[in-house]
């Protein structure tokens, strides 16, 4: 029996939320195979709040303790209140049953979603479970036992072992038996029984850097990031791909998954489903301040942009900003891949025979119309029909309740300020189900009333929204917390 859906990504995919890999069972792909009746349809579970840094189970902790304030003396506890929490995770995944060296719970092998934070496009193929162990292995650790305010080592490379190796199978010599990639995994499934679907979705992270740093450091534009190892790469710290270097890393992935689908000896009707890359200056993380500007054919920005708790002042004061100059470059060159991704796919629907193998799934325009600073406060999105009278209403803007806990503004977006909530999550996989319907997947229909009924209810932020949201942006002690949180999401 062949596979139905297999799906490959970074964050998103993985229903990375509130700065943890934490929720791939709210994700857009674990949507879609419920929707496909998959009930063999494999992935993570992420126990302990996740990795690196679940900001929602800090919050929450603040809110029970504190109630909607934190008050005069009560101050001095706050930070070890918020250590406790990150203890929690910590614990678990550096010396826990989550650590590096246990197989994951229950005897699996493998995963139906091999999707996996911080991932970019070469990473697809370039980061296996060897490269994930060294990493771990020659990780730093920071100074002394129980940091304070510090998460897992290696955050990211723990998250890529127990995703591309769960077993953790070893050979005689210790090399690992199933040293997969996720594109190896893709081939190893074709090879076995088949794939009839993929969702594949990379490219954000290798623009994602720039909102979460506030700086550009761009590749060279000579295709020679190709050429680097993973770790040569890394080291490098680039988060901005010039077009030139996105064109042939992507290209090369296409390459790879088109060599793998093709040669299938069982299965011959596959297709391949493709996320393109949004506009990452979109996500409410950066925050607009200042004057503003419109921008024909691309909307209002603003003059600064800096990390959502903070104002013009604090931008301007500590250089911790991007400029107009600045964004507009960002998604000029976003712009740029997606035009790259359409011709690519277009070329390789060529190679196909002329039969569609390839789809764009344009969640770049989707987010886009969403958007409400870039669209004056009128997006332009259709919206689901239940999104019409839902109340409270939701939007694009920073998560935001007030201290009797009724959600005023956001929604769509995490704590984090740049993954989708579980609404946001559906919004997503309505996109998807839009053009695998049109490519003949008739079971994919759009969601019931009763459907978003449970997706609203499984979203947490807004089933049960945090009445300790004002405090982050009354008190810097807590909206400092929340940019070192942000800045994990690099780790």
């Amino acid at each position: 029996m062949s596979i139905k859906l297999f799906t490959i990504g970074d964050s998103v995919a993985q229903g990375f939320m509130s700065g943890a890999a934490a929720r791939t069972d709210l994700s857009f792909s674990t949507l879609l195979a419920r929707k496909l009746n998959l009930t063999d349809y494999l992935y993570p579970v992420w126990e302990a709040g996740g990795l690196p840094l679940n900001m929602e189970d800090v919050l929450r902790s603040l809110n029970k303790r504190y109630g909607p304030n934190i008050s005069g003396l009560e101050w001095l506890t706050f930070l070890p209140t918020v250590n406790r929490v990150i203890d929690t995770s910590e614990e678990y995944y550096e010396r826990g049953p989550g650590r590096a060296n246990l197989p994951y719970p229950g005897k699996v092998n493998y995963f139906h979603n091999v999707a996996v934070r911080g991932f970019d496009v070469t990473d697809s193929w370039k980061v296996t479970p060897e490269i994930a162990w060294d990493n771990i292995q020659n990780a730093v650790p920071q100074p002394g036992n129980d940091k304070f305010l510090a998460v897992a080592d290696a955050s990211l490379y723990r998250t890529a072992l127990k995703v591309l190796s769960p077993a953790l199978t070893r050979t005689a010599t210790g090399a690992f038996k199933q040293n997969f990639s996720q594109l190896e995994w893709l081939k190893y499934h074709c090879q076995k029984e088949g794939v009839e679907n993929v969702c594949l979705w990379l490219g954000g992270n290798n623009a994602l850097g720039t909102i979460v740093d506030l700086q550009i450091r761009q590749t060279p534009g000579d295709k020679s990031p190709l050429t680097k190892t993973h770790n040569e790469k890394v080291a490098n710290r680039w988060n901005l791909w010039h077009p030139t270097d996105f064109a042939v890393e992507y290209e090369e992935m296409l390459q790879r998954v088109h060599t793998i689908m093709s040669n299938q000896p069982e299965q011959t009707d596959w297709k391949v489903f493709l996320g393109n890359v949004p506009l990452v200056t979109i996500a409410p993380l950066a925050k607009g301040v200042g004057p503003t500007t419109h921008i024909p054919g691309k909307g209002t920005y603003y003059k600064y942009y800096t990390y959502v708790p903070f104002d013009e002042d604090f931008a301007v004061k500590t250089g911790r900003h991007l400029n107009l100059q600045q964004v507009l470059h960002i998604d000029d060159c976003i712009r740029e891949y997606n035009i790259i991704i359409n011709r690519l796919v277009t070329r390789f629907n060529e190679l196909a025979g002329g039969k569609q193998r390839y789809f764009v799934v344009d969640i770049a325009t989707a987010l886009e119309n969403m958007a409400w600073k870039r669209n004056n406060a009128q997006p332009t999105y259709d919206f689901p029909q239940y999104f019409r009278f839902v109340y409270p209403k939701v939007d694009t803007k920073y998560y935001h309740a007030d201290k009797e806990g009724h959600l005023k503004q956001g929604g769509i977006f995490s704590l984090d300020g740049v993954h989708p909530s579980a609404i946001g999550q559906g919004l997503v996989a309505t996109e998807f189900i839009k053009v695998m319907r049109s490519a003949g997947l008739n079971q994919l229909t759009p969601f019931t009333d009763q459907e978003w009924t449970q997706i609203f209810k499984s979203d947490s932020l807004y089933s049960r929204p945090i009445s300790l949201m004002g405090e982050i942006y009354d008190h810097t002690d807590l909206a400092e917390f929340l940019v070192k949180a942000i800045r994990f999401l690099n780790r």
